[in-house]
């Protein structure tokens, strides 16, 4: 877990900056300056980018998960990167033309409750970028270089559209430059990203490059690709058509409530991610040798210490809904328990752990297709059934039982595959705790001002969850990180 936790605890650290600069935009500067539609239609013009651009990527970023260590050992790397870019660049082109033919149907004539139709040419750009990002930082984490796109997409990229914020906020732009300026802004990493592989090219021997690695391994790869696309495709269009049904249903500004509310119970499962963004080549590399003992011990911890920090943030949120929804204003007041059921899905993915990428990195990757397929169908039925009747906190709903579901039989899988269940009674612990400081944040005292309230709510829960946690020496990783902060502090208090 070396490598894993070094890159993880850098990563974390520039997601949670980012997080930060986010949690700004969503919280203060959004709903301060933007309508509720406004920020819908926003929303709506990010889940369309992302479904095209997850299908357009063609199954590539699931080609180098599984074959890149192979790969690499037989070929030079400017001849991969080179071929990642053709996948951009094919990818792309489709993508274009698939908006142009589809435009009517999807964005003309689809909705008289949004504006998308003005501005759905915007999601060429966005779309082109999105492809780009996909495949060039995958290609990165791969030669565990998950850095980069941490830092271009997590914290510039929210830099980026927090400038914009203002620009209208200040009036120096209309809303109509802001979406402008909102696209360019969510171009910027996919840009970078393009850059850097480009950069890594050996163009002196452009003349000699040969994509021999792609006959030799064509069956594999085209095998691979085409589970990818639907698996991936399966995932994006459940986690994005939440948004796209409530904009079809009641419009931009229901999906302006939604998008807001949900970054607050996705909050939850933020410190997974770059876990996530670095345990894939360790777990591809793993396979590779059959390493299963070292499978099982990742896969083990994973899930005790991303259990451990679930539980500690959606704490945090949850005590503080009341706040969250003065803070960002009454109008989002009918959407509170959005965060409740987006919390509770988002847990839920924390406390299995690692099981999509060790899925997505062994031979039985294609099984990841057939649940996620399954499970888009889920999210759209219970979208359908469930929006008219709940609105917002139906698709919330929806989401929730998705995310409980796949992840439930990504478990099952794992188990027959290596005999393994990563829970043990340290879990059990960790619950407990949950409850015995939420059942005490009761006690804290009332305050009227919501920023002071979250700030006394969450040093209490800080200082009772990790005392209780530590004492209880419920991780081995955790109490020896702690041991380490506290020598530390020592040290400087001797100096």
């Amino acid at each position: 877990m070396g490598v894993i936790q070094k890159q993880s605890s850098t990563g974390a650290i520039l997601i949670y900056i980012g997080i930060l600069i986010g949690y700004f935009n969503v919280a203060f500067l959004q709903p301060k300056f933007l309508l509720a539609e406004e920020i819908g239609l926003v929303a709506i013009l990010i889940a369309w980018s992302e479904i095209f651009g997850t299908i357009f990527s063609l199954g590539w970023p699931n080609v180098l998960v599984r074959l890149f260590p192979k790969i690499i050992a037989e070929n030079k790397k400017s001849n991969l990167i080179l071929f990642t870019i053709l996948i951009i660049v094919i990818g792309s082109v489709l993508a274009t033309l698939a908006i142009f033919i589809f435009a009517k149907f999807l964005f003309i004539d689809a909705n008289d409750n949004s504006q998308i139709e003005k501005f759905y040419l915007l999601l060429i750009p966005l779309i082109i970028f999105n492809v780009s990002f996909r495949l060039g930082d995958t290609y990165l984490r791969m030669e565990y270089k998950s850095l980069f796109g941490i830092l271009t997409k997590e914290l510039f990229q929210r830099i980026l559209i927090s400038f914009g914020i203002l620009l209208i906020g200040f009036k120096i732009i209309d809303y109509d430059r802001f979406v402008l300026a909102y696209t360019l802004a969510m171009c910027f990493s996919g840009l970078l990203v393009l850059l850097y592989l480009v950069s890594k090219i050996n163009f002196s021997s452009f003349i000699e490059t040969n994509f021999s690695f792609v006959k030799k391994h064509k069956s594999e790869i085209i095998n691979i690709a085409f589970y990818g696309i639907l698996g991936s495709a399966g995932a994006i269009i459940a986690s994005m058509i939440d948004r796209v049904m409530i904009n079809n249903m009641i419009g931009d500004r229901y999906t302006g409530i939604y998008y807001t509310l949900f970054y607050y119970g996705i909050f939850v499962s933020i410190p997974a991610r770059p876990l996530k963004r670095i345990s894939t080549a360790v777990l591809a590399e793993a396979w590779k040798n059959n390493d299963i003992l070292k499978i099982k011990k990742i896969y083990t911890k994973s899930v005790l210490n991303l259990t451990i920090i679930g539980i500690y943030l959606f704490l945090g949120v949850w005590i503080n809904n009341e706040n969250i929804i003065e803070i960002i204003g009454k109008d989002y007041q009918e959407g509170v328990f959005i965060i409740l059921f987006i919390g509770i899905g988002s847990l839920f993915d924390m406390m299995t752990g690692l099981n999509t990428e060790i899925i997505a990195t062994s031979k039985f990757y294609k099984y990841n297709s057939y649940f996620i397929g399954g499970l888009a169908l889920l999210v759209i039925l219970t979208n359908w059934w469930l929006i008219p009747i709940y609105k917002t906190v139906g698709a919330a709903i929806g989401t929730c039982v998705s995310i409980i579901t796949i992840n439930s039989f990504r478990l099952i899988l794992i188990n027959i595959k290596i005999n393994h269940i990563p829970f043990d009674f340290n879990l059990l612990k960790v619950f407990f705790i949950g409850i015995v400081v939420f059942l005490n944040s009761a006690l804290i005292p009332n305050i009227e001002n919501p920023f002071y309230s979250i700030l006394v709510n969450g040093i209490f829960i800080t200082l009772v969850f990790w005392t209780l946690i530590f004492v209880f020496k419920i991780s081995d990783d955790i109490n020896d990180f702690a041991k380490k902060q506290i020598k530390k502090i020592r040290r400087l208090e001797n100096f």
